[in-house]
């Protein structure tokens, strides 16, 4: 690992002092992470990520000091956010692989270490703990009982007779008698119709669409959770705004997100999952539930990325239902 030079290290921090917002926290943080010095490093992280909540590697890194720090679990939810962020990254892959095999989730670990095993093949860790999940895969295969097969019994050989002169003499057979009549068996009454299945019950819809997604605004720095369609137009949930109206506001979004999506696909960049906003005062996360509907997340600024994507799972689970129910 080279140690960085001193005059890296004072053009960085210059250049970070004039410009908080400036890229140059990166190479910083991963400056200092060579020095053992991971507590700025974590710190220089954090405070990158709020000027750039979707830097990929800022993630990375920042997944990789919480997981020298012995905070797994923080790990891993970095890793999560990289891969939703760039699904194919290396690093990430094999740490979730790792993850769940600690946790012995073995299909999903292989899934992840497979993966990244065909972007890095020569990667020893990997390919040492595909073995891993390989031999428990076969031990657990070779723990399974056999199905029992059915034997036929061998016929045994016949008793030995003794010769004609040596048997006794046959006596005569006891006249046949018939068997007494049975008693009539009590009727047995028909066994019981199994109940006709009850019909599913509706889906409960709130009857206030603005309260649609109040579960998540109990606890937390969320600022609102809005339902869009593609015209802008809310279709459900609330937002504390200041001298513009939800339809104001959704209309604004609106047109930016179509501007956005029209950069992606001139770009070909494929289809778009999530697009980010930031203002002074909130961070807005917004990603499509459907192709006619999407999610807007908005939080106090200085929020966790990884909690605001969270948020926009749960917030995007509660949509689902609200919109295939065509409100």
């Amino acid at each position: 690992m080279k140690t960085p030079a001193p005059a890296d290290l004072h053009r960085w921090s210059e250049e970070l002092a004039r410009n908080p917002a400036s890229l140059a926290f990166l190479p910083l943080a991963r400056a200092y992470r060579r020095l053992g010095r991971r507590d700025l490093a974590l710190q220089l992280c954090l405070r990158g990520l709020d000027h750039h909540p979707t830097h990929v590697e800022a993630h990375a890194l920042l997944a990789l000091l919480h997981f020298e720090a012995g905070d797994r679990s923080r790990a891993a939810e970095e890793w999560a956010t990289v891969l939703r962020l760039k699904p194919g990254n290396f690093e990430a892959l094999r740490g979730m692989g790792f993850r769940y095999l600690e946790q012995n989730d073995i299909t999903r670990a292989r899934q992840h270490l497979e993966r990244a095993a065909l972007i890095r093949p020569e990667d020893t860790t990997v390919q040492e703990a595909l073995r891993l999940i390989r031999h428990r895969e076969g031990a657990a295969a070779r723990a399974r009982p056999e199905p029992s097969v059915l034997r036929t019994p061998r016929a045994e050989p016949p008793a030995a007779t003794a010769p004609p002169s040596a048997q006794p003499p046959a006596r005569e057979p006891a006249p046949w008698t018939p068997p007494p009549a049975p008693e009539p068996a009590a009727a047995t009454p028909p066994p019981p119709r199994p109940p006709a299945p009850r019909p599913a019950a509706p889906l409960e819809l709130p009857p206030d669409p603005t309260t649609l997604f109040d579960p998540l605004m109990g606890a937390g720095p969320l600022v609102g959770v809005l339902l869009l369609d593609r015209r802008g137009l809310v279709l459900a949930g609330s937002m504390r705004t200041e001298g513009a109206t939800l339809e104001d506001l959704g209309a604004i979004i609106g047109a930016a997100i179509d501007e956005a999506i029209r950069t992606v696909e001139h770009l070909a960049l494929g289809d778009w999952r999530s697009l980010v906003l930031q203002s002074d005062a909130a961070v807005l996360q917004v990603a499509p539930v459907t192709a006619d509907a999407l999610i807007i997340v908005a939080a106090r600024h200085g929020t966790p990325m990884g909690w605001i994507l969270r948020a926009s799972a749960q917030a995007a689970a509660l949509a689902e239902p609200y919109v295939g129910a065509g409100v």
